[in-house]
């Protein structure tokens, strides 16, 4: 049997001997929980702009396979910000795809493969419905800004709401609508003076 002094010791000995280790684990566990969140949120951003994204790549590359390059290429790099300290939202993940566009556009030009170029084009014109009011619109689209033609895209293309883009952009809902009417006046304006006219449809801002 233990004394009262031996009771002490031992209990003393047992607490010393597992708060230790229980100390080592309060240490550890929330900085390995904050991680797991933080990934987990990150990967939730991520997944949420991969739509639009690929939407984009799809319809500024001339393969498939080049916009799934380029958007995995925007992933792994927004990952990287992210990981950083940085922050990433929907107007970057776009702007990055028109910057791997005009990057191969310009070595494209610099090893002098212009004419295969304009090949594809008519090539992939050629096989489209309304192949002539096609290559029209890309033509009259192509004359708008960046930001521009990211917001008829997204609205009127994809069909999200003001709402929608405001939050993946990160800017307000009143801004979206403003600079969407102006895009989309522009492009009026541009296919009336192409006489093809603006086709009538319903509107997705909502």
């Amino acid at each position: 049997m233990l004394g009262d002094t031996g009771i002490r010791t031992a209990v003393g000995q047992s607490h010393h001997a597992w708060s230790e280790p229980r100390s080592e684990r309060e240490v550890r566990r929330p900085s390995r929980n904050r991680d797991e969140e933080r990934q987990r949120a990150t990967q939730k951003l991520l997944d949420d702009l991969t739509v639009p994204t690929l939407r984009h790549a799809e319809r500024t590359f001339d393969s498939f396979e080049d916009a799934a390059d380029v958007m995995a290429e925007a992933v792994a790099t927004a990952w990287r910000i992210i990981a950083d300290g940085g922050s990433v939202n929907l107007g970057w993940m776009l702007t990055f795809v028109d910057n791997r566009k005009r990057d191969r556009d310009r070595r494209a030009r610099t090893r002098d493969v212009a004419a295969p170029l304009l090949i594809s084009e008519a090539i992939r014109s050629a096989v489209a419905p309304d192949t002539d009011l096609r290559i029209e619109l890309e033509r009259v689209l192509a004359a708008l800004t960046d930001d521009e033609r990211h917001l008829v895209e997204l609205l009127d293309m994809d069909g999200f709401t003001a709402g929608e883009v405001a939050e993946m952009l990160g800017i307000r809902q009143a801004t979206v609508r403003k600079r969407h009417q102006r895009a989309r006046e522009k492009l009026q304006a541009l296919l009336l003076a192409a006489e093809i006219g603006l086709e009538a449809g319903d509107d997705h801002v909502a």
